[in-house]
């Protein structure tokens, strides 16, 4: 087997690796997308519940109540924030992790292709050498 062919299968499993990172990128990012979905939900719900709030003008137990929702609702939204955080550097992580395998992908692709380059020119090289020693013998076997 040609060491072009054996580096292929470098290749084809450098591009697996890569693929396999390009699809845990994908889902990072999804997940990133998510979560500030949900920080923007529940910071429309603290909006809403504060403006709410000021319109009822409720009793000094209600208001005190309501207040203490309202702090949860805004710890809840501290809560999410700080899982984005961790979120975007999973997703970060994941992207180094996918331009590493992309990079080995070319590398590797790269030298099977300068592997291949090299048998050919053998080849070439070869068929001349034949080629030449055939008008050679013609050449003679006419004299």
């Amino acid at each position: 087997m040609k060491k072009s062919h054996r580096m292929q299968i470098l290749v084809d499993l450098a591009k697996r690796k890569e693929d396999a990172a390009a699809q845990q990128l994908a889902r990072d990012k999804a997940k990133v997308e998510q979560d500030v979905q949900k920080l923007d939900e529940l910071k429309e719900y603290a909006g809403q519940y504060e403006s709410e709030r000021n319109l009822l003008g409720l009793g000094a137990y209600l208001t005190t109540n309501y207040q203490h929702f309202v702090d949860r609702v805004q710890q809840a939204i501290l809560q999410q924030e700080a899982t984005i955080g961790r979120a975007e550097q999973q997703a970060d992580m994941s992207m180094r992790g996918w331009l590493q395998a992309r990079a080995n992908t070319k590398s590797m692709d790269w030298l099977k292709e300068k592997n291949h380059k090299a048998e050919l020119m053998v080849e070439v090289k070869q068929e001349q050498r034949q080629s030449d020693e055939f008008a050679m013998r013609r050449f003679l076997d006419r004299s």
